[in-house]
């Protein structure tokens, strides 16, 4: 029902029709359009997610199986290793020799980072350490009295004193040696209830008792050596910052930020964390075994967009340009083509008033010629100068007509020849005197042209007349129109110069001294039937063609033609190519 009975609604409705139209049509291109964009970068985005996430899955793995493997190696050591000797039984000679146990080397290089020292606790809660020499206690440690100088037996003693204070801190070791050390466990499991260390530690039995061994690390160095090693082999494309989360210690999280110096990774453990590399969580898992205290997650900062992402986008973007420039086009020639529709209304309401008020004045006076009913010669001689004068304004009308449809067929209809200035001027005077005479203006040419005998225009005789008379009669129609009670402006001026920037052209202005015309009305001027004017209520004659023609007519002399306001007044300026003739 949106187009029904359109033929008889008004331009106003049309218009809104057409707004209406538009809009639904391009909501129809758009939402799906935009729906596609929308889906489409974030399936983009979830699928770089997932790689991150996956790349993340194998950091998770790769650092269990790290830590698994270290820990792994510590099932290794054997088990009087812990003691300061170590004794090694020869089969072949049947003897046996005392050596100082590995463990209780200074000088070699840890393999476990972050370790403290090497302990073992029997089942009453003695301690030793391969470092030292004889079991220890707390008093044994406070009334040690070693000379100054003996650095290593110092050094010796600190070690101790440390792992001997960070195992009594554990309420598990406790619990262990106030049960009898009776749940044999072999291979190494790790107590985390200090909070600055890791105690790796097993049950076993030495010479049919039952003891602890282990070994202490300091919690923090040890776990970013493990996992900076990792993350050092990794490939992220953003900063990624990895958190380790120890449960049932809010508040003793260990931080690794891994970002690209130089295009290769570099890993800090940053003491404060900056909250936007906690925007995106990419993932989060629980370690195994027997590290399932901690839990491990992966965040950054939003995603970078990928470059497919950015081509995408673009695409799409260019392509939803394309369809509002594309919609606003055909907007603005329906536009065209309402208005166009409306002008030729006005046109056809124009013509059928400008044929009909003289033909019925015509028939009118003929009739009474005719029937004789005039007997006064000069009232005869009046009738006939009316009937002669309205035939010479349908005449003109007419050839307008004509001329504009001749040119909408075939632009290239005129034949111009250089004319001499002078005889243009006589053109104009003689083609414009009835005009003037008729409605009482008075006729001014000036020249500001040196030489003016010497100087030829290229153009057609009879175009030319057309274009005179149109303007003279346009400014004469709507000077009238304007009512305006002023003798001394009822003056047409045609002034001859050399134009002022193309100097192998000749402008002619043609000026009356009316109201002029607004900024508006002198930009559609020059438009086919355009007109400034409300059909309805206007009071000037004419249909709108008569300045658009001579527009056609000037383009078709290779000239241009020019609107300009004057105070008062309008100014019509009209150029043609021009020429020297040359001194005789």
């Amino acid at each position: 029902m949106l187009y029904k009975n359109r033929h008889s609604l008004s331009h106003a409705q049309k218009l809104k029709r057409l707004q209406v139209s538009v809009i639904l049509f391009l909501l129809l291109l758009m939402v799906p359009l935009s729906s596609l964009l929308y889906f489409s970068y974030h399936q983009s985005h979830q699928s770089q997610l997932a790689d991150y996430e996956q790349e993340a899955g194998n950091l998770a793995r790769v650092i269990n199986r790290k830590l698994f493997r270290k820990l792994s190696v510590s099932n290794q050591i054997a088990v009087d290793a812990f003691n300061y000797y170590q004794f090694i039984h020869n089969p072949i000679t049947k003897q046996t020799h005392q050596l100082l146990s590995p463990l209780a080397q200074l000088t070699q290089e840890p393999q476990i980072h972050g370790l403290v020292g090497y302990f073992q606790l029997d089942s009453r809660g003695n301690f030793n350490s391969p470092v030292w020499p004889s079991p220890l206690s707390a008093s044994d440690l406070q009334n040690t009295q070693i000379e100054p100088h003996n650095l290593e037996l110092i050094t010796r003693r600190d070690i101790a004193t440390s792992v001997y204070q960070a195992v009594f801190q554990s309420q598990a070791v406790k619990a262990h040696i106030q049960n009898g050390l009776t749940h044999n466990e072999n291979l190494f499991n790790i107590i985390f209830d200090v909070p600055e260390y890791l105690i790796f530690y097993r049950i076993v039995q030495l010479i049919d008792k039952p003891v602890m061994q282990g070994y202490v690390v300091e919690k923090g160095p040890y776990l970013h050596q493990q996992i900076a090693e990792i993350l050092e082999l990794r490939r992220f494309n953003t900063p990624m910052l990895v958190t380790l989360e120890e449960a049932n210690q809010p508040n003793n999280d260990k931080y690794f930020f891994y970002s690209l110096v130089n295009g290769e990774p570099h890993i800090d453990r940053p003491a404060e964390v900056n909250s936007k590399y906690q925007t995106q969580l990419i993932y989060t898992a629980k370690l195994h075994w027997p590290y399932r205290n901690f839990t491990i997650s992966l965040s950054s900062d939003a995603i970078p967009v990928s470059t497919n992402v950015i081509y995408s986008t673009v695409f799409n973007a260019a392509l939803i340009l394309a369809i509002l420039f594309a919609c606003y086009g055909f907007y603005r020639f329906s536009i065209k083509q309402l208005e166009l529709g409306e002008e030729r209304l006005n046109f056809i309401s124009s013509v059928s008033h400008e044929l009909k008020t003289p033909l019925t004045s015509i028939k009118m006076y003929s009739e009474m010629l005719k029937s004789g009913a005039i007997a006064s010669e000069t009232h005869k001689d009046d009738y006939y100068a009316f009937i002669y004068s309205e035939s010479e304004r349908l005449a003109r009308l007419i050839d307008n007509i004509l001329q504009l449809s001749t040119f909408g067929r075939n632009p290239k209809v005129l034949s111009p020849e250089y004319t001499n200035l002078t005889v243009l001027q006589d053109i104009a005077r003689s083609k414009t005197s009835s005009l003037i005479t008729k409605h009482n203006f008075e006729l001014n040419f000036e020249s500001e042209v040196a030489h003016f005998d010497s100087i030829e225009a290229c153009v057609e005789p009879d175009a030319f007349t057309q274009i005179v008379i149109n303007v003279t009669d346009n400014a004469i129609k709507f000077f009238e129109s304007a009512k305006i009670d002023d003798l001394n402006r009822r003056v047409i001026d045609f002034t001859f110069r050399k134009h002022p920037t193309l100097k192998w052209m000749i402008q002619i202005e043609i000026r009356d001294y009316g109201n002029g015309v607004s900024k508006q009305q002198a930009e559609k001027l020059f438009d086919l039937f355009y007109r400034g004017e409300n059909e309805l209520t206007r009071n000037s004659q004419g249909t709108g063609i008569g300045l658009a023609l001579v527009q056609q007519l000037v383009l078709a002399h290779q000239g241009e033609v020019q609107v300009q306001n004057r105070h008062p007044g309008l100014a019509i300026l009209v150029s043609f190519p021009m020429r020297m003739l040359k001194a005789p």
